[in-house]
This record gives structure tokens, C-alpha cells and sequence, in this order.
């Protein structure tokens, strides 16, 4: 039988991380961290994991967040949105750089020259111009590192179904749900970190 004290609850590594329990939830479900569920639903979480990334954090991750931005685009035309938006990424916990724009004309363009890790779209009420835009990022092969954020209303009319693409895209209901966004940056924030850590060992290796 597995020893108590090797693995943790979602409650303890979230502690111990300094994350909301959401963030750590995600990180489980991204497979950033190793884990299993009981048979009555709960999540344990290898203690080692968690240790080894708290050490990758001490050992200078956290150093890469100076030089490595989150990026974000966010597409809304709504002030009172925008203003809400805004306060939400305050509490992320390293820099983030945002571009705002209010049309899905420039999506394209503001991709292709800020290479954003988070795009952030409020869903039109024509949904022409919408499927367009996924048409034409689901051809782009460079957008793999991209991930997406569709605002919906609490509308009982359908969404569109978006056509397939080769980076994640999740939904989420307007208001936006504080908790919820912030666990999902914090999420991002830990794969980019994980990602730069990564490409450094690569280089000193190759060096």
C-alpha cells in the first residue's frame, strides 16, 4: 500500500506550490503533474512531483518570467470587459504583456506579429467572420503554442462548433469566473516556465 506521506492531496500541493486548488487541478489534468484518482473521485498527487517542481522553481524559473512574458491578446470591444480583464491578470503571478484590439479582422496580423501564448476572444454575435478566423489559424502550423479562450453569453442559442485545430481552445461563460481564469494563467504560466527550462538545458547541452 502506498505510504501516506509520498503522496498529497489537491489541497496539500496547492500549499505547498502556492497555486489555487484549480490551478493544481489543471496542472493534473495537463499531465504537469504526476497523479491518480481514488475510486471515490479524489485526486492524489505524487509528492514527488510536487517537490520536483517546486526545485525546478528554486533552481531559477522563476528567473525566466523577467525575460519571458505571458503574452496575451485579448479581442473585446466592451469597455466594462475589458476593465474586468484587466483586473483579473493583476493576480497572475509574473509579467504578463497585454494587446487589446475590438476586431476579429486583426486577429491574424496581431498573431502572427506578437506570437501571444494566450488568445483571448469574446464570441460575436454573427459567427461568420468567427468560423473564418478558426479556418484560417486551424492552416497555420505555428500556432501549435497557442492557446485559446472563447467568451460566450449565458445564452441558451448554441455556439458554433469550431473547426478543428491543432491548439487547445476552451470555452468559458461571460461574466468571466475569476477563479477559473486565473487557475487556467496560472496553468499556462507553469508550462511556458517548464517549456523555457527545457529549451535552456537544450542549449547548454548543444553549447
Amino acid at each position: 500500500m502506498m505510504e501516506t506521506r509520498n503522496v498529497l492531496t489537491t489541497q496539500q500541493a496547492a500549499v505547498l506550490l502556492e497555486l489555487s486548488t484549480t490551478s493544481v487541478q489543471k496542472m493534473v489534468s495537463n499531465g504537469e503533474l504526476d497523479a491518480w484518482i481514488t475510486p471515490g473521485g479524489h485526486r492524489r498527487i505524487f509528492r514527488s512531483s510536487v517537490e520536483q517542481l517546486r526545485n525546478s522553481r528554486n533552481n531559477g524559473l522563476a528567473g525566466i518570467t523577467g525575460r519571458l512574458p505571458l503574452r496575451i491578446l485579448l479581442v473585446e470591444d466592451d469597455p466594462t470587459q475589458i476593465a474586468f480583464f484587466k483586473m483579473l491578470i493583476e493576480r497572475v503571478g509574473h509579467s504578463v504583456q497585454l494587446t487589446i484590439i475590438d476586431r476579429l479582422s486583426q486577429v491574424l496580423d496581431h498573431i502572427r506579429a506578437l506570437r501571444p501564448n494566450l488568445l483571448v476572444i469574446d464570441l460575436p454575435s454573427e459567427h461568420d467572420e468567427f468560423l473564418s478566423l478558426f479556418s484560417a489559424m486551424a492552416s497555420d502550423a505555428e500556432l501549435k503554442g497557442l492557446d485559446v479562450i472563447v467568451l460566450t453569453e449565458q445564452s441558451s442559442d448554441p455556439s458554433p462548433v469550431i473547426p478543428p485545430v491543432s491548439f487547445p481552445v476552451v470555452r468559458c461563460q461571460k461574466p468571466l469566473n475569476a477563479e477559473r481564469l486565473c487557475g487556467y494563467m496560472d496553468a499556462l504560466t507553469s508550462k511556458l516556465l517548464a517549456r523555457a527550462a527545457l529549451t535552456d538545458q537544450i542549449n547548454v547541452l548543444s553549447a
